[in-house]
């Protein structure tokens, strides 16, 4: 008799089986809305923090750049300041001679001298000359300290401290936005953090917790992208 119980107990069919497994594999309805959210949330934080870290990478290579480019800016301006002070030396040593061949009335020589003053020279020369200052006490001890004596290489020799002082300051800036740049890389990762840990929670509570923070955090996150500079050098 139990042999055509157990016979006669209605076997579940392959269909049924089929549902049940689905069932529990099948992550519940009320999580899709969920997984979708944190599925995109994950996507663009992945996105946008591989863009920041190749916008930090290019940023760090401008930097060198425009490092290197003051460096050799300054080395010029040292070079260009070594002849400024060469010819300034030249000119007190001319001046210098011509004083002694005035002392010593060597017309000859003192005409010789005035006639080989450098073009920046002799306008300051003459103009010194114009001030008696051998009896005005007033003047000037020499031409160099004339307004009229301007060196032309005392002018680049300034354009190149300003480029060089130039190139420091876009330096740090370009470091500067290269950090930031790896600032907010970490922010998107802190995103891919909570966005991905709030899937695992069965607290519906704590999923929400955490997918919301990402979320927030994403959005404070992108705002800061969209008002970051994009090397194009």
């Amino acid at each position: 008799m139990q042999g055509l119980e157990a016979q006669s107990t209605p076997q579940p069919s392959t269909a049924e089986l089929l549902q049940r497994l689905l069932t529990v594999v099948e992550p519940p309805k009320r999580k899709r809305g969920l997984e979708i959210a944190c599925a995109l949330v994950l996507s663009l934080a992945t996105t946008a923090s591989a863009w920041c870290a190749y916008q930090s990478k290019l940023w760090g290579g401008a930097q060198m750049g425009r490092a290197n480019a003051a460096v050799r800016a300054s080395r010029e301006g040292a070079v260009t300041t070594l002849a400024v002070l060469q010819a300034r030396m030249f000119d007190a040593s001319m001046f210098i001679a011509y004083m002694e061949a005035r002392f010593d009335s060597n017309w000859t020589h003192e005409a010789f001298l005035a006639q080989r003053f450098r073009p920046e020279m002799k306008p300051a020369f003459e103009a010194w000359l114009k001030l008696d200052p051998l009896n005005n006490p007033s003047a000037p001890p020499s031409p160099l300290h004339m307004a009229e004596y301007a060196q032309k290489e005392a002018a680049e020799v300034a354009r190149q401290e300003a480029i060089a002082a130039e190139g420091l300051e876009k330096a740090r800036q370009a470091r500067q936005v290269s950090d930031n740049y790896v600032l907010l890389t970490v922010l998107f990762a802190s995103v891919l953090f909570f966005g991905g840990i709030a899937r695992v929670f069965d607290s519906r509570l704590l999923r929400i917790v955490f997918a919301v923070f990402a979320v927030v955090l994403l959005l404070g996150t992108l705002s800061g992208l969209l008002t970051m500079p994009i090397c194009r050098e």
